[in-house]
């Protein structure tokens, strides 16, 4: 389920689209991808909008009540006899632009946190690639170091 109790929004839902930008040069692109945009709120406030490019011949595995209810990566881990070979995740800081200060309720250029992530199967194509923008003040990492 999506994380502490979030309610997810979906905005756009497209097919036959290819990722305008695939940040992990891992696997072989697929033939057409199912593009979401969605954006996650907890209490009425928006704190995450994505772009998740999903390929078209697995997203159909994907139940429509999981688009709403799941995260991206659960979305993914959690199709029915996919097998993921690769996964990798890139995390960037940076400032909200128009869009995304509109759509997560920030002012313009406040600190926002991009993820990208992608993931391939077992055969090595890319069966998804997504991009998320998390408000700069709902992001906390925790880690141990030796």
């Amino acid at each position: 389920m999506s994380r502490r109790d979030a309610v997810i929004e979906i905005i756009s839902d497209e097919r036959g689209q290819q990722p305008a930008y695939v940040p992990h040069q891992i696997g072989e692109l697929a033939p057409a991808y199912r593009r979401l945009r969605r954006r996650h709120s907890r209490l009425g406030a928006p704190f995450l909008l994505t772009d998740l490019y999903v390929d078209e011949r697995v997203a159909r595995r994907i139940p429509k009540k999981d688009l709403v209810s799941k995260t991206a990566l659960r979305l993914i881990s959690e199709i029915p006899g996919l097998q993921i070979k690769n996964a990798r995740q890139t995390l960037t800081i940076g400032t909200a632009d128009v869009e995304t200060a509109e759509r997560l309720d920030l002012a313009l250029n406040a600190p926002i946190a991009v993820v990208h992530r992608s993931v391939v199967d077992s055969a090595g194509c890319l069966v998804f690639t997504g991009e998320g923008i998390y408000r700069g003040d709902a992001v906390r990492i925790d880690m141990k170091l030796k």
